[in-house]
């Protein structure tokens, strides 16, 4: 059986682009692409749909004692490329260190 690359984008993969181009805007992408990182910030970077929000939160329990007082994960490890857009501060001062 050959497997043959396909120019056609699937419909999963249309809906998934869809959703996440309603999350962004030109000017977030913009301004996350400019983010200037300090020198104890810490990156999360897995690949998509491996586990990312799973390590977000395990660092975020490492760094913070166990702290689990927020509503969801990405208010307190924010995606940098989205933090703009859901209106966070990314020079904003972080409860726990690393940032």
């Amino acid at each position: 059986m050959s497997f043959e690359k396909s120019a056609e984008i699937s419909a999963g993969v249309q809906l998934l682009i869809q959703r996440a181009s309603g999350l962004k805007t030109v000017q977030g992408t913009n301004l996350g692409l400019s983010f200037k990182p300090r020198s104890d910030d810490v990156f999360v970077v897995t690949v998509m749909k491996c586990g990312t929000t799973w390590m977000q939160q395990i660092l975020h329990q490492l760094r913070s004692g166990g702290d689990m007082s927020f509503d969801e994960i990405s208010n307190v490890v924010p995606y940098i490329e989205l933090a703009y857009d859901t209106e966070i501060d990314l020079e904003a001062e972080h409860n726990y260190q690393p940032r």
